[in-house]
């Protein structure tokens, strides 16, 4: 039999020993009557207990542990063979988080429409890795290269401006960063998906940082978010819920789409660049990966069928059985249908 947790059994060896100390101690007391007392007074220590009721009492415990364990360990039944097509691309979703991502050019903002469209790109995959590089004045890997997409889009849901601790655009490092996790942890065929509304303030020259990813084979896909006339930026509310704005030297910051270096980095690394307000962006990029079969291939997946529900029942009944079973004798009972 083969199972799919079989470290469980580890259990047994509390569990054996801990039995077998009892069953050693009730042998010892036991004992000690017929040694420590004449034959008259011996039987009457233990009188009314039955040995027969008391041994299959803890034999009934031992047993629903053994079975409650085994039932842990997971038992496999016949396996089930299933083929899964796995095109082995791994995608970096590197999604600008600054403050600017909060304006509100797009409604209800910049940021959770980025959002709404990654879940709609995810719900289209089947195979692929994917994985997520924010990125502010720092970057951060909030999620490394992974096939559970669940788990990905609640990543995605968590999002907000302003989330990492240094606020700007440093879009280059970003780049760079995620090149760099992507030669590291990546398969053959790679992509990036780079989001931001464009400004960038900070660090690295993102054409140097697109030449590195050229380099490693990587396409770049842009998204420019934003419109070109702008949006401010929200920074809070005040004691009547009304929103105020941030400011520079006394003026209200618009901030709007530059997207020119966008595409130059697309076109230097072979990708594309779009727009968030094209509804088909993500679509599109979707129809391009589908295209990069170098490294598509069928694989067999085999799994078993789960066999530990009769295991657990049985276990249940006998450590059931074993609380309520007695382990006086028979004849110490009042029955009501007894004859006095």
């Amino acid at each position: 039999m083969h199972f799919g947790n079989s470290t469980v059994f580890r259990l047994l060896f509390i569990v054996v020993p801990l039995f077998a100390y009892l069953g050693w101690r009730v042998w010892k007391i036991v004992r000690n009557t017929s040694v420590f007392f004449d034959k008259t007074t011996g039987p009457k220590m233990l009188h009314g207990v039955s040995p027969t009721f008391a041994a299959a009492k803890y034999s009934m415990l031992f047993l629903s542990f053994i079975l409650i364990i085994t039932a842990l360990a997971r038992p496999w039944g016949k396996p089930i063979k299933s083929e899964v097509e796995m095109s082995g691309i791994d995608i970096m979703v590197t999604v600008d988080v600054s403050s600017s991502m909060a304006a509100g050019d797009l409604k209800p903002s910049r940021i959770e429409v980025v959002k709404q469209g990654l879940k709609d790109f995810t719900s289209n995959l089947a195979g692929d890795r994917v994985g997520m590089m924010t990125f502010a004045g720092t970057n951060f890997v909030q999620c490394p290269l992974t096939n559970d997409y669940d788990a990905y889009d609640l990543i995605t849901d968590s999002l907000y401006p302003g989330m990492l601790y240094k606020d700007g655009t440093a879009l280059g490092d970003a780049i760079k960063a995620s090149v760099e996790r992507m030669v590291e942890k990546g398969e053959k065929s790679k992509i990036m998906i780079l989001i931001t509304d464009g400004e960038n303030n900070m660090g690295m020259a993102p054409m140097d940082a697109a030449k590195i990813a050229k380099e490693q084979g990587i396409r770049i896909y842009t998204i420019g978010v934003g419109t070109e006339l702008g949006g401010k930026i929200p920074e809070g509310t005040d004691m009547f819920g009304r929103v105020y704005f941030k400011t520079y030297e006394g003026a209200e910051v618009v901030t709007k789409l530059d997207d020119r270096e966008l595409r130059e980095i697309a076109g230097l690394t072979g990708g594309k660049f779009y727009r968030v307000t094209d509804l088909n962006a993500f679509k599109s990029i979707k129809d391009d990966i589908k295209y990069m079969e170098e490294n598509k291939t069928k694989k067999e997946e085999i799994k078993h069928e789960e066999n530990y529900t009769m295991w657990l029942l049985w276990g249940i009944i006998f450590f059931v059985i074993s609380q309520v079973m007695p382990v006086r004798k028979l004849s110490e009972y009042k029955w009501p249908f007894k004859k006095a």
